[in-house]
């Protein structure tokens, strides 16, 4: 009878230990079910496109971890006492985002869990093998609405200044106050929708993934992850700009018709393809590093 029970303990926890642990993250998981409610309707928010992709973030993760399966059976699976302290670190987090009613917080918290849970059960190795697939749970958070504001605003600053330098070097008659573009005859407002945010955090979760995929060592993934941003920005301000040139020399209303939805979606493809060729010339740089190490006479 002993043995029997033996077999439903997990190595390194008594009974009530794997009771406990198994017990609290179905209670957590009912305390969230209110939270994720509202972060899915936050992410399909109507006007709000910058987490679309959220929902595909636990599908990439999968296939990931799906591709590694057989390298991952072949790993041993261990009690892991860090793992304990990391799922000890997130119920103390989520509690804290209970009390201060943060929905941020709050959901790093739960994604923080999730990891704590894989690590303890499956141990440090296979843990550090999956961390990256892991880490896609955490792109799924929209960004705290504070800082969203902020961001979208200083953006919009930024992308209407950029655009009014761009227009101005084809002599373009244009002047700004604000996120208002004057074209002397019309004018054109960078709303919170036209900042570039949405593309700004869609680029930076194409270019984490492209990062992990296209390279092997932490700078060139660093450096492709970063530029995103610089990228992002800047196509967003051709964007404005070539929709300012538009209205000026066509009409406004072609400006403003299917040229304005259909310009996002190039301009990705644009961002995307600069990140295509940035991959290229840092896997032509580290490549030739490589090449002059290996030629070096030893010591």
């Amino acid at each position: 009878m002993s043995a029997t029970a033996k077999t439903f303990v997990h190595p390194g926890f008594t009974r009530w230990e794997m009771l406990a642990l198994l017990g609290l993250p179905l209670i957590i998981g009912g305390l969230s079910v209110p939270l994720w409610e509202m972060t899915a309707r936050e992410w399909f928010a109507t006007g709000n496109e910058a987490y679309t992709h959220a929902p595909l973030m636990p599908l990439i993760a999968g296939y990931f971890i799906w591709e590694w399966r057989k390298e991952l059976a072949e790993m041993e699976v261990a009690f892991s006492r860090k793992g304990v302290v990391f799922f000890c670190a997130a119920v103390l987090l989520f509690v804290v985002g209970k009390i201060g009613a943060d929905r941020f917080t709050l959901q790093v918290a739960v994604a923080s869990l999730l990891v704590g849970l894989v690590w303890i059960h499956l141990g440090d190795a296979v843990t550090k093998r999956i961390i990256f697939p892991l880490s896609l749970l955490y792109l799924m958070i929209p960004i705290p609405s504070i800082i969203y504001r902020n961001l979208s605003f200083n953006l919009q600053i930024l992308s209407s200044q950029l655009s009014v330098g761009f227009m101005q070097l084809f002599a373009l008659p244009v002047h700004r106050e604000g996120n208002v573009i004057d074209l002397y005859y019309t004018q054109l407002e960078v709303a919170e929708a036209c900042s570039g945010i949405t593309s700004l955090v869609s680029l930076i979760t194409v270019a984490y993934i492209f990062a992990y995929v296209a390279q092997k060592r932490f700078w060139p993934r660093f450096t492709l992850c970063l530029s995103a941003i610089p990228i992002a920005v800047l196509t967003n301000a051709f964007r404005i700009g070539g929709t300012g040139m538009l209205a000026h020399y066509w009409s406004i209303k072609a400006a403003e018709g299917f040229f304005h939805s259909f310009a996002g979606w190039i301009v990705f493809i644009f961002a995307f393809t600069v990140l295509l060729v940035e991959n290229w010339a840092l896997s032509q740089l580290f490549g030739w590093q490589e090449r002059n190490q290996g030629q070096s006479p030893s010591a």
